[in-house]
């Protein structure tokens, strides 16, 4: 029975559910051009479709479709032979459960009296040594590489130390780009990745290295915390929320994320490891357990390492020498919430108190509690954070918090009940003249009704001193909003009232916008992403299954002609031998072994391989195929 016969028979066999876990599993689109079992077959057979499914099964798992023959064998023979080959301690039923994971996933056939290795994947296999992969007989006989010795107990408490400064990092720059992406969101290339210039925005906003912001948008977007759009990354609802939370359980979100992200096969390698040096030797051990996985199982072994690293689950002084901390191996062995009890006592303690200075910095002898920070943030910048915080109050940052509805008066109260140092006169000036100019420029939107809308107008700018009109109106910064002067007063832009607003805020003019009534109204730059009710579903093949079981139902029995024609096809195209049992009047049934070479005007003609004889057999009397 060839391959490709088999396995139509045994896909058509199969009921829809499994069906659709063996083409998940498989990995086969949903788009895939298959128009019937046969090509299905064909699909799941092709050598480059083999290798992606083998590279994901573990050194066992291979041994067993290594030990399998064309010829069915029972999962205890098979075990036998795994023996032979030099494999210890072989246990029937695991050889029973692996064998039948490999048949569900088209890697073996089910037989009467077992199960069967499949033609094209012993040839995929046999390729092996080529490439460097071990060959069959090594499956079983190869010895895992050496467990490296386990960090000393003295060591212990400088890991958790350097673990929790990278972690403590990590946290606040995730917090960072949070904050930056609900301002201005980052724009991705068609390639993927975000653009250079977002790299180098984000970069200097979150204080860390242009190269690790794919790393910083994986993980936040792993979490939930950011959206990943096509074209954009945005804030989720859920950042927003965890922006108010402490440094502790900030971090507890993320290393869930993480744990949560690891594929089995790398948890498999992880779960023997918690104690004992990461590095290279972890690398040697993934490449061991999965024979087959080639850059896959690297790439995913290095992703998932480099994230240990940022988020303290491994410290050391070079990536060969990461050893788990406590909060890491605690993280590994039990859950996220133990983790982040570890992890946290080893955090920068949270303040409530600041010293105002009279060069408007701000400055904090630690993380301040999360509520204070975002609310100071409202009308001061971050500029740097190592042991002491600093924040700077500005002109431009008071006029933002003036925009969003903020008072002079709540701003100077809530500074008061910080600050240590009281209010410096600086810092009080500049808050009072920020107020006191704010809105000497007004922006509103132009009503459809309005005369200025027949003129291609969306947006009026008008304010009381024409001398600051006449300065926006020769200002270079601002000539991408085509700003018209109607009066000595007023200008019009064809551009939206948030566009013309924060392109005028942004160069410093202390611009307000408001309703067509005059009231004041109060502007964010915050854009946070739609929410998502559930997340993305597995690949859905139900167009594909059901266009499968409608060309099925019309060759729906062994003995339909179509059914069989479409069998001896496939048969043909693949040049390979069947057994034909042909109903012969008066004599009953006759086997042929031939190769079929041609189906026309309903009879097949074929080469008998025994008589080593052309023959041509009427369609009609085929009442078998094997």
């Amino acid at each position: 029975m060839t391959d490709i016969l088999t396995l139509a028979d045994n896909l058509r066999a199969l009921p829809d559910a499994a069906l659709e876990t063996l083409l998940t599993e498989r990995r086969v689109a949903p788009s895939a051009r298959a128009q019937d079992f046969f090509d299905l077959a064909e699909l799941l057979l092709d050598p480059s479709s083999i290798r992606g499914a083998l590279q994901r099964l573990d050194r066992r798992t291979l041994s067993v479709l290594a030990a399998a023959t064309t010829t069915p064998l029972p999962a205890a023979e098979i075990a036998d032979r795994l023996s032979a080959f030099g494999a210890a301690d072989v246990n029937g039923g695991d050889v029973e459960e692996r064998a039948a994971f490999a048949a569900d996933r088209a890697l073996l056939s089910r037989a009467e009296g077992g199960y069967a290795a499949i033609d094209a994947v012993e040839a995929v296999l046999a390729t092996w040594p080529t490439p460097g992969i071990p060959i069959a007989v090594h499956l079983v006989s190869a010895p895992a590489p050496a467990l490296p010795a386990a960090a000393s107990e003295a060591s212990h408490a400088l890991t958790d130390l350097s673990a929790a400064e990278h972690a403590f990092q990590t946290t606040s720059a995730s917090g960072e780009l949070l904050l930056e992406l609900l301002a201005n969101p980052a724009r991705e290339l068609g390639k993927g990745g975000p653009a250079l210039p977002e790299r180098k925005r984000l970069a200097t906003v979150m204080q860390v290295h242009g190269h690790t912001i794919d790393a910083y948008l994986d993980l936040t977007v792993r979490a939930g915390l950011v959206s990943h759009i096509p074209g954009l990354w945005l804030t989720a609802p859920a950042g927003e929320d965890w922006l108010a939370l402490t440094a502790g359980e900030r971090w507890r979100t993320l290393a869930a994320a993480w744990l949560n992200a690891l594929p089995s096969q790398v948890r498999t390698v992880l779960s023997g490891r918690t104690r004992s040096t990461w590095g290279s030797a972890l690398h040697d051990y993934a490449q061991w357990l999965y024979p087959a996985g080639g850059d896959w199982i690297r790439g995913q072994v290095a992703r998932v390492t480099d994230q240990a690293i940022m988020l303290g689950i491994t410290s050391g002084p070079t990536p060969d020498a990461q050893v788990p901390s406590t909060a890491g191996r605690i993280l590994l062995e039990t859950d996220a919430a133990a983790a982040a009890t570890a992890m946290a006592s080893n955090f920068p303690t949270h303040v409530s108190h600041v010293y105002l200075q009279h060069d408007l910095t701000v400055i904090a002898p630690g993380p301040l509690e999360p509520g204070l920070d975002v609310r100071l943030r409202t009308f001061a910048d971050l500029e740097g954070r190592a042991q002491a915080f600093s924040y700077r109050l500005s002109a431009e940052s008071v006029n933002r918090a003036l925009s969003a509805g903020e008072t002079s008066a709540g701003m100077l109260e809530f500074l008061s009940s910080l600050s240590l140092t009281g209010i410096p006169q600086p810092v009080d000036h500049l808050i009072s003249q920020a107020a006191s100019r704010f809105g000497a420029i007004r922006v509103g939107s132009i009503p459809d009704d309005h005369p200025d809308a027949l003129r291609d107008a969306k947006t009026y700018v008008r304010a009381a001193d024409s001398a600051l009109i006449g300065l926006l109106d020769v200002d270079q910064s601002l000539a991408s909003l085509g700003l018209r002067r109607t009066d000595s007063d007023r200008m019009l832009s064809r551009f939206d009232l948030e566009v013309v607003f924060w392109a005028i805020s942004d160069a410093r003019y202390p611009v307000a916008a408001e309703t067509a009534t005059g009231e004041l109204i109060g502007l964010r730059r915050r854009r946070v992403a739609p929410p998502v009710d559930a997340p993305p579903p597995l690949p859905d093949h139900g167009i594909l299954i059901g266009r499968l079981r409608e060309v099925e139902s019309d060759t729906s029995t062994g003995t339909d002609l179509a059914w069989i024609a479409r069998q001896l096809d496939a048969a043909i195209r693949a040049k390979q031998t069947v057994t034909i049992t042909v109903e012969v009047p008066r004599s009953g049934p006759m086997d042929f072994v031939l190769e079929p070479t041609g189906v026309s005007g309903g009879r097949l003609r074929g080469r008998d391989k025994k008589a080593d004889i052309e023959r041509t057999l009427p369609l009609s009397s085929i009442i078998a195929l094997k």
